[in-house]
């Protein structure tokens, strides 16, 4: 359901969760901060930042490949 600690380390560079916070603040990920002070990640909002872009050919690519029959 969220990141684990070491997740979050690997992901920010940083051991101390009030500098994972900053560092997860400037990068725009959302999280909340657990009453120990570390950020709390969902995995879900992780994996859409982090999930392959699948892109569809432009018009323009579509025709250049239509030429290549």
């Amino acid at each position: 359901m969220f990141l684990t600690a070491n997740e979050l380390e690997d992901l920010t560079g940083y051991k101390t969760g009030k500098r994972q916070c900053r560092w997860l603040a400037e990068q725009g990920y959302s999280f909340d901060v657990r009453a120990d002070g570390r950020p709390a990640v969902s995995r879900d909002h992780y994996l859409s930042r982090h999930a392959p872009v699948r892109r569809r050919p432009s018009a323009m690519n579509l025709a250049a490949l239509d030429g290549m029959k």
